[in-house]
């Protein structure tokens, strides 16, 4: 190497360091290409070029940098992450195993592959051990991940004990806040969720605001929070608001994985609130079904995870449905089962997805009355959820109406499902249809005693109210009164001026005592009416359902007819005597309903009588035919006109009627057989 080359090169290297203190990558960039092109072999500045690039997010560009085998083994960690940036993650776990010693930054790189690739049990294992290590425990980047990748794995408890021991941390960092929100969404504690979102979105404002980020940057670091909070509006039926949150982001047009959640999640409550719309558009369901389809391209694909794939490709077979293209949602189902179904029985992970496209595959099902293949389909996975047991309890039921193999099925139920208020409503009816009353009201005295033993909040009080009053009021109903009256009283206890509660109490009490009916009866309020009413027409003839009550009075005698009409029958009842001094009842005149007529109608508008005959056979059938050929003659050879055949079918009229003494009338001036048609020979 000569001198001047090696006087440029030092010149070179000068400026490349002033350019990299600086932050000018783009121009180090060029200064490394120069370098490289005197002396190819430079190791310091290869290094510095694929920095530069890695630093300007041009991973694509700093793996074509790389060779030679020797540059990647001078520089493992740079290339297998910029493999780690480029989604190539089986790739640069591959690099990561080949390097002897592992540092702490490859380790935690490979946890980041692991996470990528959704093994969370290595990531975790990762994770813990470097915990143990210096300098990890107090870091706050390595906590948030911990608490994400416990959260990813179904791990609440660990993730509760971490946060724990890092409380003061939450209101440092937006992510921390963030992933502890995302804690309380999974124990469906909603209110500290919410609370714990605003806290996360007002440290991003304030740090990022420290930090001189305008107000679009941070408004694209919010996406997130923003969505989480549009899922809390929506996991507590607001509907709207959370549709609002989630408007609100999609109008930034961020493209990140938030904004596709937002996206699906949109869709989901717009079908809920424009149902109506939606059913008689089924464009909308086209649209929805196109944007979502838009999500799994491989281009937007890359940032979702399984999880929201699944959601997404349910939402897919769901829409499906609704536009009742069957054979395009069973070969969709079809794939599905057999991309996921492998995955899960490699990873053992929890088949709940599988079983949810087994529920719509068996609703079509049904739709098409194929029960006994929907009955197969169910009970060929063995499947234990609550929905396809309540499903296939409804398929028996639809099937030949069979209610004892649908008992059967809801009587196998654990006893934290079978309890609940919905299925032993639906239990007690079928016991009651089969005829086994003792059952149903043993199933609803097992659910009274579980409320008696828990502590009641103001809508578990509402709730064991409500309960003991049906009890009752079935007990009531199939003669069990003693029974019905302690339902009844237990009410009553709880709330002595029970309208409700109180008659029926009355009416139990009465069949077997009727001194207790007595106590209670004068707690029944006075039933104040605005007319008078004649006891003695009640008594009489009783309450009849009728449109009209004609009381015919005769001035002179002093009796009164009373005539009841009704729909089917008419009697008439004997004259009942009174004296003159009994105030007369007012008769309640029900007022007719409006007759409904077109808004189209026109008001003096006479119909046609003959609109129910054709056309040719209608009084002005002849007035309408047109008069455009009526010179036009049909008559002899040699007349020219139509007078010449008017007269001389006149004269012939005459000769006619001289002949005959019997006068004709008019019919006989026309000629006969004038509009018969000439048959043909």
């Amino acid at each position: 190497m000569s001198k001047d080359t090696a006087v440029s090169l030092e010149q070179l290297f000068k400026e490349l360091d002033e350019y990299i203190i600086n932050s000018q990558f783009k121009k180090a960039i060029r200064v490394c290409n120069k370098i490289l092109s005197v002396n190819g072999n430079d190791s310091e500045a290869f290094q510095c070029k694929v920095i530069c690039l890695m630093q300007l997010s041009n991973f694509t560009e700093a793996i074509e940098c790389f060779k030679k085998p020797e540059q990647i083994q001078s520089m493992q960690f740079e290339y297998s992450y910029c493999l780690y940036s480029t989604a190539k993650y089986q790739e640069a776990l591959t690099q990561l195993e080949k390097q002897s010693s592992k540092e702490t930054k490859s380790l935690e790189l490979e946890a980041q592959i692991y996470y990528k690739l959704e093994n969370y049990q290595k990531t975790i294992s990762i994770y813990e051990s470097l915990l143990s290590k210096p300098g990890y425990s107090d870091s706050i980047e390595f906590i948030t991940n911990l608490c994400a990748v416990y959260l990813d794995a179904g791990k609440f408890n660990e993730c509760q004990e971490l946060l724990n021991k890092n409380k003061s941390q939450q209101t440092k960092t937006h992510e921390l806040a963030f992933n502890s929100a995302c804690l309380a969404i999974s124990k469906n504690d909603t209110k500290t969720a919410e609370t714990q979102l605003k806290l996360a979105k007002k440290i991003c404002t304030d740090s990022l605001k420290k930090d001189g980020f305008s107000e679009e940057e941070i408004k694209e670091e919010q996406t997130s929070i923003d969505v989480q909070l549009g899922y809390v509006q929506q996991i507590c039926g607001n509907l709207e608001k959370s549709l609002e949150q989630y408007q609100n982001v999609l109008e930034q047009q961020i493209g990140d994985s938030a904004t596709l959640v937002a996206t699906n999640n949109s869709i989901s409550v717009r079908s809920i609130l424009q149902s109506d719309q939606w059913s008689t558009q089924p464009k909308e369901y086209t649209h929805a079904m196109d944007s979502l389809k838009s999500l799994l391209t491989e281009a937007e694909s890359t940032r979702l995870n399984s999880k929201q794939k699944k959601v997404i490709n349910y939402n897919l077979c769901l829409l499906l449905v609704q536009l009742k293209k069957v054979s395009q949602c069973e070969e969709l189902i079809k794939t599905l089962k057999s991309k996921y179904g492998q995955q899960q029985q490699q990873q053992q992970a929890d088949t709940s997805f599988i079983e949810d496209l087994d529920i719509i595959q068996v609703s079509l099902l049904i739709k098409e009355k194929k029960f006994k293949d929907a009955e197969k389909l169910l009970l060929k996975n063995n499947t234990s959820s609550i929905k396809s047991q309540l499903l296939l309890a409804q398929i028996y039921l639809l099937d030949n109406n069979n209610i004892a193999k649908a008992l059967s099925v809801l009587e196998k139920l654990d006893s934290s499902v079978s309890l609940r208020p919905g299925i032993v409503a639906t239990k007690v009816a079928l016991y009651e249809k089969s005829g086994d009353l003792e059952k149903a009201i043993n199933s609803l005295d097992d659910l009274i005693s579980i409320f008696d033993k828990q502590k009641k909040s103001e809508k578990d009080e509402e709730i064991y109210v409500n309960l003991l009053k049906a009890s009752g009021n079935f007990k009531l109903k199939h003669h069990k009164y003693k029974e019905a009256s302690d339902m009844f009283d237990r009410v009553l206890k709880i709330n002595p001026n029970d309208l409700i509660a109180l008659p029926s109490y009355i009416v139990a009490t009465s069949h077997f005592d009727p001194s207790l009916s007595q106590k209670y009866e004068g707690k029944l309020p006075n039933i104040k009416f605005e007319s008078k009413i004649d006891i003695d027409l009640i008594e009489k003839y009783g309450l009849t359902f009728e449109k009209k009550l004609n009381l015919n009075e005769d001035s002179n005698s002093s009796t009164t007819t009373t005539t009841t009409t009704t729909t089917t029958t008419t009697k008439t009842t004997k004259p009942t005597t009174t004296s003159s001094t009994t105030p007369t009842t007012e008769v309640v005149k029900i007022k007719k309903s409006k007759k409904k007529l077109p808004k189209v109608m026109k008001p003096n508008y006479v119909p046609d009588p003959d609109r129910w005959l054709p056309k040719w056979q209608r009084a002005n059938a002849k007035a309408a035919r047109s008069k455009k050929n009526k010179d036009i003659v049909k008559g002899p050879q040699g007349i020219a006109s139509a007078s010449q055949t008017a007269s001389l079918f006149v004269q012939e009229s005459k000769n006619t009627n001289t002949n005959n003494n019997n006068t004709q009338s008019s019919k006989s001036e026309k000629p006969r057989n004038i509009h018969k048609k000439k048959s043909k020979k």
